[in-house]
This record gives structure tokens, C-alpha cells and sequence, in this order.
């Protein structure tokens, strides 16, 4: 999945969980068979061996977190909100945290800030074979407790929302529902073509009534 898709913005809201689930079956898959043996399948033992750790911080912080494995990443849910994911790739692993840069009172070179991508509040800690050799006990150390602090924050904003606000926002007319344009095309075989043209911030309304 690349950076800026809409499940990279929306996963942890219950319109992109079933995106992502109505994907796998087009695509042929099975949801029930996607699990850690399949996330780690032909990946280097010292990446194995780091996801079993961190598997256990993010599973271990309190009774009642889900995990979900994904095609393309594992996600950590409490009550419905997500507090951690992780991406595994050849060469490194992902971590995707919701803190804010900004506030960490240490800001290591293998964290970063990936709110302007994620367009939520995210930190990404991305760890490599050398980072394990070079600082692996103080770096496992670090990430233990920022996952317990990403855990903490759900926590204590119940109304932390799953979509980005980034404050109040005046939305143009042109942004109303009530404003796009459809096409509509009849083939000679039967079927309908439909094409809809619509603002991206109406997008998950539109897709829930289409999904759901």
C-alpha cells in the first residue's frame, strides 16, 4: 500500500476496515487466512525476532487490545480505536504510533513525525537491522514505552476522532453534498456506467452508503 491511499489515511475507522476486507475477497483472498505466519513469510530472522517483541509490547499493554493482520500491515485496536500498526518490509520495520512529534521529550533519527502524510497525529519509528546491532536493548526500551504512551492517549480522549480535524474548518459551497456532478452512460449490452465526481472530504460518506 503507498503512502497517501485511503486506507493509509482512514484504517482505523470502521468505513476503511470494511474497504479493506471487501478488497481482500475481490482479490480473491480470505480475511480468515491472513495471519502472523503469512505477514512474516520469507522475512529475515532478526525481523522476525523484533516483531515478536513488539508484538508483545503493543498486545501486552492491557487486556482487551485486537489484533488484525492485514495485507499489508497489522494493526492494534482498543475499543475500536487504533493506537499502533505495524509494516514489515524486507530491510525494516514500520511503526506507526498517535503522538504528537512535537511533544516527545526525546526525538531519536529513527523517529519521525508522519502527521502530513498520515493527515492524523502519527509518529513513525522505523527500525533497521543496524539500529538492532548498533542500540537494540535502549531502542526496544523507547519504543515499549511510546507504544504504551500512543495507548494511554486513546485513552484518556475518548472523542479522539478517527478522521483528521486539524481545527474548524469553513467548507466551501462547492464542498456541499449537494454539489457534484454525475455521469451516466447506457451500453449496448445492458449495463449502466456510472461516473461521480465529487469532493475528497465527502468521499467517506459516499463510500459507507456505497459499502455499507
Amino acid at each position: 500500500m503507498k503512502e497517501g491511499s485511503f486506507v493509509e489515511f482512514f484504517d482505523d475507522s470502521e468505513i476503511a476496515q470494511r474497504y479493506e476486507e471487501r478488497k481482500i475477497k475481490l482479490e480473491g483472498g480470505n480475511g480468515d487466512m491472513l495471519d502472523e505466519a503469512y505477514f512474516l513469510k520469507d522475512k529475515p530472522i532478526w525481523l522476525v525476532d523484533l516483531f515478536k517483541k513488539i508484538d508483545g509490547f503493543c498486545l501486552g499493554v492491557q487486556a482487551g487490545v485486537k489484533r488484525t493482520v492485514l495485507t499489508t500491515y497489522i494493526r492494534y485496536t482498543h475499543r475500536g480505536k487504533m493506537f499502533a500498526k505495524i509494516k514489515v518490509k524486507q530491510d525494516k520495520m514500520q511503526i506507526y504510533l498517535r503522538l504528537e512529534y512535537a511533544k516527545l521529550e526525546q526525538k531519536p533519527v529513527f523517529i519521525r513525525d508522519y502527521t502530513p502524510v498520515a493527515r492524523q497525529t502519527w509518529i513513525e519509528l522505523s527500525i533497521t537491522e543496524s539500529d538492532i546491532l548498533k542500540n537494540g536493548t535502549i531502542l526496544l526500551d523507547i519504543t515499549e514505552v511510546l507504544i504504551k504512551q500512543s495507548f494511554e492517549r486513546i485513552l484518556k480522549n475518548p472523542s479522539l476522532s478517527r478522521f483528521p480535524t486539524f481545527g474548524k474548518k469553513v467548507v466551501p459551497e462547492f464542498v456541499t453534498p449537494t454539489k457534484f456532478k454525475l455521469d451516466m452512460e447506457i451500453g449496448t449490452d445492458g449495463f449502466v456506467q456510472v461516473g461521480i465526481r465529487i469532493h475528497k472530504t465527502q468521499l467517506s460518506k459516499l463510500l459507507e452508503k456505497l459499502i455499507g
